[in-house]
């Protein structure tokens, strides 16, 4: 999310937030897998779509950038599979 803050949402819960700067909606595999959570603008947002090809793209000319994404979408990965896990605990 470039700008704002959008609560995310699973099957009508509110499981956490989407700040300004953070990535959402990044692990899907093709434009119509199904998606397993929603993000609801809290505020005013802007966001920014990149396609497969343009991020393709991207890997090839800016590898230090996108290496810094993966980095970042993994913290989350961590991050929330630590939060399911202290919740079945």
């Amino acid at each position: 999310m470039l700008y704002g803050r959008g609560d995310v949402y699973v099957n009508a819960t509110r499981v956490g937030t989407v700040l300004s700067g953070e990535i959402f909606g990044a692990m899907s595999a093709t434009t119509d897998s199904r998606r397993s959570a929603s993000v609801i603008a809290a505020t005013e947002c802007i966001v920014s779509v990149v396609p497969k090809e343009l991020f393709l793209g991207l890997i090839k000319t800016h590898p230090t950038t996108v290496h810094r994404l993966i980095e970042n979408m993994s913290r989350v990965i961590v991050s929330q599979n630590e939060k399911i896990v202290g919740m079945t605990n």
